[in-house]
């Protein structure tokens, strides 16, 4: 038997296995949403997206609590709980509940995901119920949120992870691609990607126009002037888009 594509093939995984064991602290979120990994006890996580700013400590090797602010106009608390229910599936429950600096208020996220795979190669899958309360906050309707993840390590400092969030109470749907970058040391890292989101408008349907001012349509030839009748009553849907560049940060303590 030829042993040597075997030992060939098992001295470029060594190296990998060393590196994966190093950076698995990570494995407990992509760039914001949460996988079912949890952080070890008596840990600590510091995470930076964008405005937000977040910071969890491992209670437990199950249970971890934190707090955040979304660019300091607020404050939230978070906590979870994961448990390992196969050799290579997790599982993990938390939730998310904050209230606003100035003004009167609160948010809340109670979540729950599944990752299939290891802390270097996984996909994870989620649901949560993103809800809104107070005249202070955002005028954004409480519902439903889906959220699908994965990452793979490639080497001893890379890896490429993407998340896709969709909130159903706004039709929003939001995806967030990024390669990440490790320091020499595995003890953080950079994600460095781009937001890309869809989101609806609902725009009044155009009629024609009143060239009498009367509120009625009187032609649909624009030279001939006139106001513009819209009825809003019937309104049509269209889709508009943004894309942003996205920074990400981490460190494990």
């Amino acid at each position: 038997m030829n042993t040597t594509p075997l030992l060939l093939a098992l001295s470029l995984f060594a190296p990998m296995v060393y590196a994966q064991d190093v950076r698995d602290a990570h494995a407990s979120r992509y760039a914001f949403a949460p996988s079912g990994f949890s952080i070890p006890k008596d840990s600590a996580y510091l995470n930076v997206v964008g405005p937000l700013v977040d910071f969890q400590i491992g209670i437990t090797d199950h249970f971890s609590a934190g707090i955040g602010t979304p660019l300091f106009l607020g404050v939230y608390g978070t906590a979870s709980y994961g448990i390992k229910l196969a050799p290579q599936f997790h599982a993990k429950i938390g939730a998310l509940a904050g209230v606003p600096v100035t003004g009167k208020g609160h948010f809340a996220l109670p979540f729950a995901v599944g990752t299939y795979g290891t802390p270097s190669s996984n996909l994870s899958a989620g649901v949560g119920y993103l809800s809104f309360g107070g005249e202070d906050l955002l005028d954004i309707n409480s519902g439903i949120a889906f959220n699908a993840s994965g990452y793979r390590a490639f080497g001893s400092r890379f890896g490429f992870t993407a998340e896709v969030w969709h909130f159903t109470s706004e039709d929003v749907t939001a995806i967030l691609p990024a390669i990440r970058i490790f320091s020499r040391r595995s003890k953080s890292y950079f994600n460095v990607g781009f937001l890309n989101a869809r989101y609806p408008e609902d725009e009044p349907t155009f009629l024609g126009y009143d060239t009498n001012f009367d509120g009625i349509v009187d032609t649909q030839d624009p030279s001939l002037g006139g106001n513009h009748v819209y009825d809003y009553e019937n309104l049509t849907r269209t889709w508009k888009r943004f894309t942003l560049p996205a920074f990400t940060f981490a460190y494990y303590l």
